[in-house]
C-alpha cells in the first residue's frame, strides 16, 4: 500500500478522469495478475503431478507385464513391450535390466534418458506362482532371490513446456480481456463523473463572473448531486443576498444624493446667505470709507484728526474681515491662478520679518527667521499669502514664548514650517481647523481674532498650488504648520523690473462716469473726485447716463459702474451699451460688494477689472490713471 500511494503520487495526474482510471486499472491489474500466477502455478503444479503418477503407473504395468518374458528370456517379447507401453503412456524413454544391471533392452535404442527428467523405476520380480513350493525353505535363498532385474521409464519435459506456453497464453489473453473490460467501465464511469463535474465547475466560474441565475442541472443522488445541489442552495443564498445589497445600496444611495443634494442646496444658500450679506453691508461700509477719505481730505483741525484715523482704522479692520470672505470666494470660483516662477525665499522672509515685527513687540513674543539661502519654485503671491495666514494664526494664538519660522531641505522638496509655543491643538480637531469659520479658542467670536478663514484659505491655496500642508500640535505645547514647496533654479530667477515712476496726475480735462442705484455711494464719490478735481458724472442707471453724457456731448474716459443695479441689469451690460454707444472700448471698473463665487467667475470672464466694496480711494486713483494713461497713449500711438 505504501508502494501504490508513492507510484501515485509520482504520477503527473492532472485530470479526475485519470486518476479514476488508474484507481481502477491498477488493482485490477494487481488481482488479475495475482489470480493468473497462482492458477497458473497450480495448473503447472497439477501438470507435474500428472505427468509423475502416469510415470510411476507405467514403471508399475510394465514390471508386472515384463516377469514372464524376462525370466523366459524373451528379449523381442522385452521390446515389444516396451514400444507399447511407450506409446500408450507417452513415454520419452523406457529401459529394462536384469539383475545384475545390464541393459537387456531400452527404447529408443541407447537411451540415457537427457530429456526425461521425470523418471520411475520398477523392481521385475518372479510371479509368485512361478516360485518353487519349498523355494523359501532352502538354505541360502531370501526375498532377493525372486528379483529378475528394472525398468525405467522416463516422461519428456516438452509435454510440459507446450502445457506451460498454452496456459500462460491463455492467462494473458484472459487478463487483457479482464483488463480492457474494466478499462472501457472505468472510462465510461469517469467520463460521466468527469462530465457532472465539469458542468458544476462551469456553473460555479458563472458564479464567480457574477452570473448569479446559473444553476446546475444535476439530479441530486449521490456525492456529485449532492454537491450540485450545495452549488444551487449557495447560488440561491448569494443571489437573494445580493438582492438585499443593491437594495440597500439603491436605499443608501438614494439617501445619500438627497443629503448630499440637502447639502448643496444648504451650501448654495449658505453662499448666498453671505455674499447677500457680504455686498448689503458692504455698500453702507463703502459710502462710510468714501465720506471718511473725504472728511480726512478736507479737516484743517487737529484735534479731530485722531478721531477721523479711528474712524479710518474701523473701517480698515472690517475691510480686512471682507477681504477674507472675498479671498474664499474667488478660491471656490478658481479665479484665482497660479503663476510659478523661480525667486529667492530670504527676501521674502525678510519682508514677512518687517511685516510683523510691530505685533509681536506688542504682544511680547519673539519672532525668529533662521536664514535660508534657497531658491523655490512657485507662485511667490501665494507663498507670502500662505506664511502671512500661518504667521498671523501663530501670532493671535500664542501668549507666551514666540513663533520660529524655519526651513529645511528634503531631496528635490524644501519644508518651510511656521512653529510656535501657542496653547496646540487637540488631534480630533485637527481636521476641522481647516473649515471655514473654525475657531478653537474664540467661544466669544472676538472679532479681534479673524473670522476662522485663515486656516481655511491657507488649505485651499496649498491644493492651487499643488503643495501638502501638514499639521503637528500637541495640546499644551504649541503646533507646527508645514507646507512642502518644490527647489528652484537660482540661475533661472528673473531680475526685478525696474521701479516705474508713481503715475502722474489724471489729466485735467478727463471724465469719469459712475454709475452706481445708491445715493449714499454717488455723494461719497462726488465728494471724493471733488478733492482730487476730477470731473465725475453719476448716474443711477444706464439710460440716466446715457442722457447725461448726451447732454455735456462727449463720451467718458473711464467708466466705473456697480455690478449691481436695478431692474434685472448688471454693470457689464451697462458697460456694453455704453461702448456700444459711442464705438469704441472705453476703459471700465466694476466695484462690487458681492463674494458670491459665481458673480466673480463671470466678471473675470468678461475681462474687466474689478474691485471690491469698501475700495481704498488711493487703489481707485492708482487705477483710474493707469487706465486714462494707457487709453491715451495707444490713441497717439
Amino acid at each position: 500500500m505504501k508502494f501504490l500511494a508513492t507510484l501515485l503520487s509520482r504520477l503527473p495526474l492532472s485530470s479526475i478522469r485519470s486518476r479514476i482510471l488508474v484507481i481502477a486499472l491498477l488493482p485490477a491489474l494487481l488481482t488479475e495478475f495475482g489470480l493468473v500466477a497462482y492458477f497458473t502455478t497450480q495448473a503447472l503444479a497439477s501438470a507435474e503431478s500428472a505427468l509423475h503418477v502416469r510415470a510411476t503407473n507405467a514403471a508399475r504395468h510394465l514390471s508386472e507385464a515384463l516377469s514372464y518374458s524376462l525370466a523366459r528370456g524373451d528379449t523381442a517379447q522385452i521390446t515389444k513391450l516396451l514400444n507399447n507401453e511407450m506409446a500408450n503412456s507417452q513415454l520419452a524413454m523406457a529401459r529394462v535390466s536384469d539383475a545384475a544391471g545390464q541393459t537387456l533392452a531400452s527404447t529408443p535404442l541407447h537411451a540415457d534418458m537427457p530429456d526425461a527428467p521425470y523418471r520411475q523405476s520398477a523392481v521385475i520380480r518372479l510371479p509368485a506362482a512361478a516360485l518353487p513350493v519349498d523355494a523359501s525353505s532352502r538354505p541360502g535363498t531370501g526375498p532377493a532371490s525372486d528379483v529378475l532385474g528394472q525398468v525405467e521409464v522416463g516422461v519428456a519435459l516438452d509435454q510440459i513446456s507446450a502445457f506451460k506456453r498454452e496456459t500462460l497464453l491463455h492467462a494473458a489473453l484472459l487478463m487483457l480481456v479482464a483488463l480492457a473490460i474494466t478499462g472501457v467501465l472505468a472510462w465510461r464511469l469517469s467520463n460521466r463523473l468527469a462530465g457532472q463535474l465539469r458542468h458544476v465547475g462551469r456553473v460555479v466560474g458563472r458564479l464567480a463572473c457574477d452570473d448569479l441565475t446559473v444553476r446546475t442541472q444535476l439530479p441530486p443522488k449521490g456525492e456529485v448531486g449532492a454537491l450540485a445541489t450545495g452549488v444551487n442552495n449557495m447560488a440561491e443564498a448569494l443571489q437573494t443576498h445580493r438582492s438585499e445589497l443593491e437594495k440597500r445600496i439603491r436605499e443608501a444611495t438614494a439617501d445619500l444624493a438627497a443629503k448630499m443634494d440637502m447639502a448643496e442646496r444648504a451650501n448654495y444658500a449658505k453662499s448666498r446667505f453671505f455674499a447677500a450679506a457680504s455686498h448689503d453691508l458692504r455698500q453702507p461700509l463703502h459710502a462710510l470709507s468714501l465720506f471718511v477719505a473725504a472728511l480726512k481730505a478736507r479737516n484743517q483741525q487737529p484735534e479731530t484728526q485722531n478721531l477721523i484715523d479711528n474712524i479710518e482704522a474701523s473701517t480698515a479692520a472690517m475691510e480686512l474681515l471682507f477681504n477674507a470672505l472675498l479671498d474664499i470666494s474667488r478660491l471656490d470660483a478658481g479665479t484665482i491662478e497660479a503663476h510659478p516662477v523661480h525667486f529667492p525665499l530670504q527676501k521674502m522672509l525678510r519682508d514677512l520679518d518687517q511685516q510683523f515685527s510691530a505685533l509681536t513687540e506688542e504682544k511680547k513674543l519673539r519672532l525668529r527667521f533662521r536664514p535660508c539661502n534657497i531658491t523655490l519654485y512657485s507662485d511667490p503671491l501665494l507663498i507670502e499669502r500662505i506664511l502671512v495666514n500661518l504667521i498671523a494664526n501663530a501670532i493671535r494664538y500664542t501668549d507666551d514664548g514666540g513663533v520660529l519660522v524655519a526651513c529645511r531641505r528634503r531631496g528635490r522638496m524644501v519644508r518651510l514650517s511656521v512653529i510656535d509655543t501657542g496653547r496646540g491643538i487637540p488631534p480630533d480637531q485637527q481636521e476641522s481647523v481647516f473649515q471655514e469659520f473654525v475657531q478653537l479658542h474664540n467661544t466669544a467670536r472676538d472679532r479681534s481674532k479673524g473670522l476662522g478663514l485663515g486656516l481655511a484659505i491657507v488649505s485651499r491655496l496649498g491644493r492651487l498650488l499643488g503643495h501638502r500642508v501638514d499639521l503637528r500640535s500637541h495640546p499644551g505645547h504649541g503646533s507646527m504648520f508645514s507646507i512642502d514647496i518644490p527647489c528652484g533654479d537660482a540661475s533661472l530667477i528673473q531680475p526685478p523690473a525696474s521701479a516705474s515712476n508713481a503715475p502722474g496726475q489724471i489729466p485735467g480735462d478727463a471724465l469719469v462716469l459712475l454709475v452706481d442705484d445708491e445715493s449714499a455711494i454717488l455723494r461719497g464719490m462726488a465728494e471724493l473726485f471733488d478733492n482730487w478735481n476730477i470731473d465725475l458724472v453719476t448716474a443711477h442707471s444706464a439710460d440716466e447716463a446715457v442722457q447725461w453724457l448726451d447732454s455735456i456731448g462727449r463720451a467718458p474716459d473711464v467708466i466705473v459702474s456697480d455690478y449691481r443695479l436695478p431692474d434685472d441689469t448688471d454693470g457689464i451690460e451697462v458697460i456694453s451699451r455704453l461702448r456700444q454707444k459711442f464705438g469704441r472700448g472705453i476703459p471700465a471698473i466694476l466695484v462690487t460688494g458681492d463674494t458670491a463665487p459665481d458673480t466673480i467667475l463671470r466678471i473675470s470672464r468678461a475681462g474687466i477689472p474689478l474691485l471690491h466694496k469698501p475700495l481704498r480711494p488711493a487703489k481707485l486713483r492708482a487705477l483710474l490713471t493707469h487706465l486714462i494713461q494707457q487709453a491715451r497713449a495707444v490713441a497717439v500711438g
